[in-house]
């Protein structure tokens, strides 16, 4: 998410695709590290809730970036946004700058592994609009459906192999 606006990008296809960045480049080189900490809770309190987030700057960071806000996005989001395996945490009851005690008690909780995410659709992570929603879009199919599923989730995939190849040449 480079310049629009990420709480309309998650409204739109939060669902469908991970989101990463979201995080201006101005607020990074110009603003302090509290404003910094308040834009990165504004961010995960709006479209990391769900899963499917990726805390990063909007785009490439540039040069002009300050490293002690780099440092504050970087430990803001290792306090607050973390992904845990036990219960549900709702932003509003997790403390942003937990004590050392909370702090040792988050760090007992078992991360969920990479391999654990999926769409919310429990389909394969491969997927970006997997075949039953996509059918409920299309008229009826006069032909083979079977054929038409088969070719909309091989070229879903393909879509989905392309975000993830622009992602990673980063």
């Amino acid at each position: 998410m480079d310049r629009g606006d990420i709480f309309e990008v998650h409204k739109r296809l939060g669902h469908k695709f991970c989101l990463s960045g979201g995080i201006p480049n101005f607020i990074l080189a110009y603003r302090t590290g509290d404003d910094v900490r308040e834009h990165c809770k504004k961010v995960i309190d709006g479209v990391a809730q769900d899963g499917g987030y990726v805390m990063d700057a909007s785009a490439i960071m540039q040069t002009d970036t300050k490293a002690e806000n780099l440092k504050a996005l970087t430990d803001f989001t290792r306090e607050y946004g973390v992904y845990s395996s036990g219960s549900s945490h709702q932003s509003q009851n997790r403390d942003p700058q937990p004590s050392s005690a909370k702090a040792a008690e988050d760090k007992s909780e078992t991360p969920i592994p990479h391999s654990a995410f999926r769409t919310r659709h429990s389909q394969s992570s491969a997927v970006c609009i997997p075949w039953d929603e996509k059918i409920k879009e299309l008229p009826a199919i006069p032909g083979d459906t079977e054929l038409v599923r088969r070719v909309w989730e091989n070229i879903d995939a393909l879509g989905n192999m392309f975000v993830w190849q622009c992602l990673v040449s980063f």
